[in-house]
């Protein structure tokens, strides 16, 4: 029995299912969060029956010194001295997507980028959904799969979601996933990678976990991304840019051609792991967009509102906007995550009017002077509003993270479709 410290329960189940795994397997768990109990209140109840200990509210550097095994949640810095501290006393460090990776018993299908992640995944399992493959679909698109690593068959295809966070705490687990997805590479994150190459280093990462039988599907046209095909072991497949889709899309419902980018590659990826060009079709066309992602939200008095809260990039605001041939009002603003304003600005110029809002308000205000400034998020939502006829596009495309208003983008997209619901002018 060794002795198992969690550093972070997280918002997306990894600490949870960490804790969980090693508690279940007979290791004395202790949790260690600088968050309260009250704030961790659902995680503490979901983890105590197990008899995980529990610091909360802050970190005993005692505890690190003592500890065998670490376990980091992805959100913790990069350089945090409590882990360096533990490695220096001979703890061995992992993560919780690292260790399903290792555990995993049959294909996966690992998925990265700075945009795109979720959406290929989901279409990806949809596909070998519609080829009646047993899939599960997990990492940061909310859900672990750790805890159900014993259940699963040689069979069973792992489809997971990973961040860069996450890739740049698993240089200490050894990982080896069948297919490799690269949706594109920008720059993100800056406020905590740091740099723009601790970012790309990353993100290579999973390129490089390839053997001689796996396969990175890149992006054609993508120059950073594709330059990580001579940092890998596999077969490298191309999509997007000029190359022919590799099945049918003509189903396909979502908008935008990066959606249909997104689709391509996810039908790279299952048609990798066995799935028919047919099933990928299928799955494909009956794919919904899904929530906070170019979400349709219906129409109020002729304008189609559009939830797009996980845009925290400036490229992910030109890909929304370009997606609509209809007139734009663009709701941008939140705050700043040090990244280049150029490609967000440039895009903003072509809507048709802007509401700007948040920390980065103002600052935006003076880069876009026709832009309409509002004190906060809902009256940026009534702005747009006022301001929007039949016909037009209300298109919530931030560009910049909520945390100035909000605890995650989620959040944001759910408050943005209570607005849209409660707008009775």
């Amino acid at each position: 029995m060794s002795r198992v410290l969690v550093m972070g329960l997280g918002r997306f189940g990894g600490g949870v299912g960490s804790a969980r795994w090693y508690a279940e397997h007979g290791h004395d768990v202790l949790v260690t969060d600088g968050k309260t109990e009250d704030q961790l209140a659902e995680s503490v109840a979901a983890l105590r029956p197990l008899g995980v200990r529990f610091r909360l509210g802050e970190h005993d550097a005692a505890d690190f010194d003592e500890a065998e095994i670490v376990v980091v949640n992805p959100a913790i810095p990069f350089d945090h001295a409590l882990v360096e501290r533990a490695r220096a006393a001979g703890a061995t460090l992992t993560t919780e997507m690292g260790m399903t990776l290792r555990l995993w018993p049959g294909p996966v299908v690992a998925i990265t980028g700075t945009n795109g992640k979720s959406t290929t995944a989901g279409l990806t399992t949809a596909m070998l959904e519609a080829a009646n493959m047993p899939v599960a679909l997990g990492g940061n698109i909310g859900r672990s799969l750790l805890n159900e690593c014993a259940s699963a068959s040689m069979d069973t295809v792992a489809v997971l979601e990973i961040s860069s966070f996450q890739l740049a705490w698993m240089e200490h687990d050894d990982w080896h996933p069948q297919v490799a997805v690269i949706t594109n590479i920008t720059g993100d994150h800056l406020d905590r990678h740091g740099t723009l190459e601790h970012y790309r280093d990353s993100k290579r990462r999973l390129a490089e976990a390839l053997t001689s039988d796996g396969i990175l599907v890149l992006p054609r046209g993508d120059e950073v991304a594709g330059a990580f095909a001579g940092h890998t072991a596999g077969t490298v497949q191309w999509f997007g840019g000029d190359e022919p889709d590799p099945v049918d899309l003509s189903g396909l419902k979502l908008v935008g051609q990066h959606n249909r980018a997104n689709a391509s590659a996810a039908a790279l990826a299952a048609l990798a792991v066995g799935a028919s060009p047919e099933a990928c079709a299928a799955g494909a066309a009956a794919f919904p967009a899904l929530p906070h992602r170019l979400e349709s939200l219906g129409e109020k008095r002729g304008v189609l509102c559009i939830n797009d809260s996980v845009c925290t990039s400036p490229e992910a605001v030109a890909a929304a906007v370009r997606s609509f041939s209809r007139p734009v009002v663009l709701l941008i603003g939140g705050r700043d995550k040090g990244l280049e304003w150029g490609p967000l600005l440039a895009a903003a110029r072509e809507a048709d009017a802007i509401v700007a809002y948040g920390e980065t308000g103002a600052r935006l205000l003076e880069k876009l002077p026709d832009a309409r400034l509002a004190p906060d998020f809902s009256s940026a939502v009534r702005a747009g509003f006022e301001i929007a006829r039949r016909g037009d596009v209300l298109l919530l495309s931030p560009g910049f993270a909520s945390y100035d208003e909000f605890p995650g983008f989620d959040v944001r997209g759910e408050r943005f479709r209570e607005l849209v619901r409660s707008n009775t002018d």
